[in-house]
């Protein structure tokens, strides 16, 4: 998934390609190209559904007339761009938002969606795949003649001599099409550059997964399939890792890349002597034989600094001069590697595979000599440089080589299954030739200018589709009859599955290939000419697949380009459809299909079936025998799947089906794939993200078994799991993982007990274990920690306006509002449709983002740009109890007008980086979800993941907790974390209690009721007498026996049971309303609910007014007035009383809490309707917990992102802690939930003040690796300072710091006897010139000095460091905390960088 900047938790935590001319037009002012589906009027019009043929002129004009009048009277160049007329009813063209709006209104209209750009996919292949001159399928298929293959792409160099027309026939008599250039360039070869009628379309493009009615591919190629049109596309080029395919219709061929026997030989040869395989296109005759030295920084795989990868830093080196250069692949491109050792003066090049690529090199066409290595021997040449004093090597080119015996073999690149789209449909369906393909090229990569005959060698799956869109020509000319599905079919079942060698086909590992790498295998031409059996499809048999996909009505139209009702169609699973392979998701039902093949071989056929059943499955055929008397008779078989007790800890496994006659053996592949396993939890994770960590929450446990995060190391060497490999495939580190498992283990009848494998953040797994199982592993070598999983808490508009953002002014403005940074929010999921997530105005996400949407449907969008769920169970990311989209909405919600709940708070609610996307991971179902409070933060998997995401330049939030008011209650402390407290804001919701003594008592509610009358009623309270242990006091269901409440306003103490739970027994009683008040720890702090009878919560000071007056007056009464929304509480910002306070207890050195934020009663967007409306989207709801305060402070980092984007992380934490507010709005300091000062352990450095932060003058910066010296001084032992690393580490050869000494913005410091002297240094990030002098508040029982006094800057990004000392004052009697500051002001008064000071002495026991 691509990489999140701003990552904040929670949980504790014509068809669109043929509009591909229309990249071309520059967009007009706010414009966006749109493509726009329409339906033809059902009748009384020439464009009625009746006519069978309606005239393009026709089709243009009614277009036309969805165009708002503005657009015809426009003086900018015109906005329709393309009208399509075969494939569906619609157009491409140029408008607005605003057209759109005005288009939706319009009878006709179905959709408009904003085009998409699709990604390029991208020859001794055919003697490779059987194909000779005047001999066997070529010469019968009469090499295609009479087909027509249209190629969606690029475009074409018309003057290729590949598109010559020597010895070609005339075009088809049906042809109809048309010639574009602008010179008569088409002959009897290249006879258009249009789409109007041909028989086969091949597409090498392809976008991301979507649903098939809002994919432009799948909806252009259903249209072309019913028209009789073959349709095959590029899988796409996102391998090896899973379910990353792209065109996955079960109408399209799916088509992966392989490796042909052809390589272009450059071996390097090293200076011991040992030779190394490579390949390059480039092959000079006169680079020397003679060794030269070798320059690889990159040998030394721990040094991340390094220069690996041949960047343009090479340019500033000198040591490279006269060698040959090894470079790593990635970061940049391969030809431009070259171009830069090039430059730096090297005289040759080797290029190295990673582990992911494997086998997979590639031949380039480079500008010095070099070579491309596999991973393997990338492996041998480090070896050779690590021990070698002078390593050495030089470059033998060898030309072309004809015989790999390991071909075809599945290229690293070819995306993998299983389809997102469509589980049920094995993708993809086949391989074909796609690893350096020679072919015609646009210009010459040789720089001849002199000739027209140009080639290159690329490879890609779009080198593989136009190979099975030529081998469909052929069968299409040899078979004139045959349909797509029957073209597609015999191709799937007579495919090779060995290679050249007669062993199975591979991977890029040279490890066989598993059937979601090659589908039904590699294509063979001669054999698919004759299958014998096919199994067909028509085009009306994929409606009922599609009615079974759960597609609405209008989905499904949208693919069929005509309205459909699914509630008259019997529809059917997705392994029903006649497909030629079998995907089945096993469950614990038995699961029946059927399959109709047609004989195309000869008359009188008898064929039997063989069965190899998947591991883990039962499968049974009936009939077992299919005779056949005729040609084109068709035989209907039955296949039943169901579960074999072999199915524990498979994910995947596969077998076949093949239909065996004398001379044909027609073979259709199975998958089946397991859920329990979690298989759809699937391991694409290009974003760097700490949501792997702890994410599977067991439901149900299974008899003494229990949940243990296990923690491993890999091997040190003599294996490929070594230390040594920098990136090891997943499969493998789940094959190792699963060794832990003791034997007791892999044979339980309780089902699989490998939960999650942990890939990215550590090495490690979680899994159901005993304690016996944890025994028995602790004696495995690579062992590390095994500990039960814990359970995390979730800690859970106005706001805006209250932290001083305000449109088109200040810092909002400045920042962008936080455009082009991504939030990632780990919580409980999401509401993609709710209009706080709409993304109109939003930007698309920023190219890094390789992110994906796991919703069934495809519901993100610019601002929702990802969501993942990491929940068994549950499956899904959408939130099923509000908190997530609560928070998520608070972070970067859009603005939606008229925000409200019943009425109160009403206004435009929006988050606090608005232009910032937003991706989602579900970590929690429930209230709560694993891993919780202060542990060592080697113990704890949200400091170890969010270490990982620091390392990676991701600033991480987290809440405090709602632990409070008690010390020591945080969690999420360590110093990489910003560790966030509530705060309240200054708007109330109120409701007034009028006693009968007319004294009124403040309270909050958010449920307002207009029409309750303001007549007193008699009250109700059984725990008036405070010494009456028995009363029920709570309000709980005890209340349903008494008779006395039926009437009354009955008064509930906080406890026992929820408020809401509270006034249900209240109301259920007859009780006409309620007063909730607050026990003395909850002080000042009042929440609103959303009570469904009048109500309101009263402070701990007003709970002893009534009191008093209950137990005084004869009749004691009372009335409820509700007046609504008020802003302008002078106590705000306080601290919530349930906000977590510190000390830290796993560090107590570092200052937390960092920062408190608003987090009590915010208004944010909910799940569902309070007030029960289930006719709007737009729902809210207001709730507290430093789950709110989070992420506002999620929102601020993201603007000061967006502000300074070369800010790190600790760079954008100490600009918020330097910089806070210490009054409220009375302008005294801030208060707790007493009325009392807050101290300094309840509001960290103060409440946040956003714009401040944008100008902090001088910043506390903190690199990665500076935490090593402070773990390690934290006496954690190397293993544990390694788990934290996800890496090796010595301590006792690291200079280690006490945790004072961090380069932290804040200090906390605990008082000893002797001296205490620690260095900062400050970054200068303000002006240029500057002087800074300090002044210090010493906390009391403290003496601090500073040295130097005096900063003085003379540039921007100057480091300056000043020594602190701290030492014990004779003031110090009985004193457990105190607080003070350093601070920073510079001399033109503009900047005041503050750094709080807590004193801790523990003399007193804290």
């Amino acid at each position: 998934m691509g990489l999140v900047q701003i990552l904040t938790l929670f949980c504790a935590l014509s068809f669109h390609s043929l509009a591909i001319s229309a990249l071309d037009f520059q967009e007009q002012s706010n414009l966006e190209t749109y493509i726009v589906h329409v339906e033809f009027p059902e009748s009384d019009t020439q464009l009625s559904t009746a006519s069978s043929s309606i005239p393009n002129e026709d089709l243009d004009g009614w277009y036309n007339s969805f165009l708002p009048t503005v657009t015809a009277s426009s003086n900018d160049a015109p906005r329709m761009i393309y009208p399509y007329h075969n494939v569906f009813k619609g157009f491409a063209a140029k408008l607005s938002a605003e057209d759109i709006k005005a288009m939706e209104k319009k009878p006709g209209f179905l959709s408009a969606r904003p085009q998409k750009v699709l990604l390029l996919h991208t020859t001794h292949t055919p003697n490779f795949l059987g194909l000779h001159q005047n001999m066997g399928f070529w010469n019968e298929s009469n090499y295609g003649k009479g087909v027509i293959i249209g190629v969606l792409d690029t475009g074409i160099t018309p003057d290729h001599p590949s598109f010559g027309d020597e010895g070609m026939p005339p075009p088809p008599a049906k042809w109809k099409g048309r010639c574009e250039f602008n010179t008569s360039v088409c002959n009897n070869k290249l006879i258009g550059a249009r789409f109007f009628r041909i028989d086969i379309l091949s597409l090498s493009l392809g976008g991301s997964s979507e649903p098939f009615y809002a994919d432009n591919i799948a909806l252009g190629a259903y249209s072309a399939m019913e028209k009789g049109i073959f349709v095959s596309c590029s899988a796409g080029n996102d391998g090896p890792t899973s379910s990353t395919l792209s065109n996955e219709a079960p109408w399209i061929l799916t088509v992966g890349a392989s490796t042909i026997d052809r390589k272009i030989r450059a071996t390097a040869v090293l200076g011991n002597k040992e030779e190394l395989e490579g390949e390059t296109l480039y092959q000079p005759k006169d680079f020397p034989s003679t060794l030269f030295p070798i320059y690889y920084p990159g040998a030394n795989q721990s040094d991340f600094n390094a220069d690996r990868f041949c960047t343009p830093a090479l340019l500033n080196k000198t040591g490279i001069k006269g060698k040959i250069a090894v470079c790593e692949v990635g970061a940049n491109a391969m030809l431009d590697k070259g171009k830069n050792v090039k430059a730096a003066g090297g005289v040759g090049m080797i290029i190295v595979n990673p582990q992911q690529y494997g086998y997979t090199p590639r031949a380039d066409a480079h500008v010095l000599p070099a070579t491309h290595l596999n991973y393997a021997d990338r492996l041998k040449l480090i070896e050779y440089i690590k021990t070698t004093s002078s390593p050495m090597a030089a470059i033998s080119f060898k030309g072309t080589i004809i015989g790999d015996g390991h071909a075809p073999a599945v290229a690293y690149f070819s995306s993998r299954g299983p389809s997102q789209a469509s589980i049920g449909i094995l993708k993809p369906d086949i391989i074909g030739p796609g690893v350096n393909i020679l072919a015609a090229w646009y210009r010459s990569v040789e720089n001849n200018t002199n000739t027209k005959s140009n080639f290159n060698v690329i490879s890609g799956t779009s080198m593989s589709c136009p190979h099975l869109s030529g081998v469909a020509a052929l069968l299409k000319s040899a078979h004139p009859d045959w349909s797509p599905a029957a073209i597609k079919s015999a191709m799937m079942t007579t495919t090779d599955l060995v290679n050249l060698a007669k062993n199975p086909i591979e991977d890029q590992r040279q490890l066989p290939a598993n059937i979601f790498d090659s589908g039904a295998g590699h294509v063979n031409p001669a054999r698919a000419s004759n299958p014998g059996l096919i199994y067909d499809i028509e085009p009306k048999d994929y409606i009922p697949y599609l009615c079974g996909l759960n597609y609405t009505n209008r989905e499904v139209a949208l693919v069929l380009q005509r309205k459909v009702n699914c509630s008259e169609i019997p529809s059917i699973p997705e392994a029903q459809l006649n497909y030629p392979s079998f995907a089945i998701v096993v469950r614990s039902a038995v699961q029946k299909y059927t399959r109709t093949v047609t004989n195309v071989g000869e008359a009188n056929s008898v064929y039997s079936v063989q069965i190899v059943a998947p591991a883990g499955v039962n499968v049974t055929v009936n009939p077992t025998t299919l005779s056949f008397t005729k040609v084109n008779q068709k035989l209907t078989y039955e296949v039943t799947f169901s579960p074999s007790r072999l199915a524990s800890n498979i994910t995947v496994s596969q077998g076949s089906l093949t239909w065996i006659s004398s001379k044909n053996a027609v073979r259709s592949p199975i998958a089946a794939i397991f859920r329990a396993v979690g298989f759809f939890q699937e391991k694409r994770k290009k974003i760097y993200c700490i949501a792997q960590i702890f994410v599977q929450l067991i439901t149900c446990e299974q008899s003494n078994l229990e949940t243990y995060i296990v923690h491993v190391e890999l091997p040190e060497s003599g294996t490929q799991l070594s230390t040594t490999n920098s990136s090891i495939p997943n499969e493998d580190l789940d094959s190792w993982y699963n060794s832990f498992l003791p034997t007791v283990t892999a044979s339980s009848n309780d089902g699989p007990r490998i939960i999650y494998p942990y890939h990215n953040v550590f090495k490690g797994f979680a899994a159901k274990l005993s304690a016996e199982d944890v025994k028995a592993m602790e004696k495995m070598p690579g062992f590390v920690s095994a500990r039960p999983q814990k359970v995390l808490s979730l800690h859970t508009t106005h706001t805006p306006n209250f932290l001083g953002l305000h449109p088109n002014s200040g810092f909002w403005k400045a920042s962008n509002y936080g455009k082009g940074v991504i939030i990632g929010v780990l919580d409980s999921g999401i509401t993609p449709d709710h209009p706080s997530f709409g993304d109109e105005g939003m930007p698309p996400p920023p190219a890094k983002w390789k992110g994906k949407c796991e919703f069934n449907t495809s519901v993100c969008n610019n601002k929702l740009i990802g969501a993942r769920f990491f929940r068994h169970g549950d499956g899904s990311s959408i939130d099923g109890i509000g908190h997530g989209t609560h928070t998520a909405s608070t972070a970067a919600g859009s603005y939606v007008e008229g925000a409200n709940v019943f009425g109160n708070a009403n206004g435009t609610a929006v988050g606090i980086a608005p232009l910032a996307h937003l991706a989602i991971y579900k970590v929690c179902t429930t209230s709560s979800c694993s891993e919780r409070s202060s542990e060592p933060f080697y113990a704890d998997n949200i400091a170890l993941g969010a270490y990982r995401a620091t390392e990676k330049g991701i600033f991480v939030s987290c809440s405090a907790g709602n632990d409070g008011p008690s010390s020591s209650t945080l969690s999420n402390e360590a110093p990489w974390i910003l560790t966030v407290g509530a705060s309240t804001t200054d708007r109330k919701i109120r409701a007034t209690v009028v006693l009968g003594n007319k004294e009124k008592l403040e309270g909050e509610t958010l449920h307002q009721p207009k029409d309750f009358p303001s007549t007193q009623f008699r009250i109700f309270f059984p725990g008036a007498n405070q010494s009456d242990p028995n009363a029920d006091r709570f309000c709980t269901t005890a209340l349903l026996n008494q008779t006395g409440i039926k009437g009354k306003i009955a008064v509930c103490d906080i406890g026992e049971i929820p408020l809401l739970d509270k006034e249900k027994n209240v109301k259920a009683a007859g009780g006409v309303g309620m007063i909730i008040i607050n026990p003395e720890e909850f002080g000042y702090t009042t929440s609103v609910d959303a009570y469904s009878l009048p109500a309101t919560q009263v402070t701990y000071a007003d709970r002893l007014k009534l009191i008093k007056y209950v137990n005084t007056a004869r009749s004691p009464k009372a009335a409820i007035s509700f007046k609504g929304t008020m802003i302008g509480d002078n106590h705000a910002p306080a601290v919530a009383y349930f906000s977590s306070r510190g000390p830290s207890q796993a560090s107590i050195g570092i200052l937390k809490p960092d920062i408190i934020g608003p987090g009590v009663n915010i208004l944010a967007a909910w799940h569902r309707s309070v007030e029960n409306n289930p006719n709007t989207k737009s729902n809210f709801n207001v709730i507290s917990g430093t789950s709110m305060a989070c992420p506002h402070l999620s929102g601020v980092a993201a603007l000061l992102k967006s502000a300074h984007p070369n800010w790190s992380p600790a760079a954008i934490k100490s600009a918020m802690i330097t910089t806070t507010d210490l009054v409220n709005l009375a302008k005294k300091p801030i208060e707790d939930q007493r009325q009392l000062p807050a101290d300094i352990f309840a509001t960290g450095a103060g409440h946040v003040n956003p714009a401040s932060a944008s100008n902090p003058g001088l910043i506390y910066d903190i690199e990665p690796k500076d935490y090593i010296p402070y773990l390690c001084g934290l006496n954690y032992t190397d293993k544990q300072v390694g788990l934290i690393l996800q890496r090796k580490v010595k301590c006792s050869e690291i200079s280690n710091i006490p945790e004072g000494q961090l380069n932290y913005p804040s200090f906390s410091v605990v008082v000893r006897l002797a001296v205490q002297k620690y260095t900062r240094t400050v970054t200068n990030v303000g002006e240029a010139s500057s002087v800074y002098h300090v002044q210090i508040v010493a906390p009391a029982g403290v003496n601090v000095r500073v040295n130097p006094t005096m900063l003085s800057f003379t540039k921007v990004n100057q480091k300056l460091a000043y020594e602190v000392t701290f030492s014990p004052s004779g003031s110090a009697n009985n004193i457990a905390v105190s607080q003070g500051s350093l601070t920073w002001h510079s001399s033109n008064s503009k900047y005041s960088v503050r750094s709080p000071i807590a004193a801790i002495f523990q003399a007193v026991g804290l």
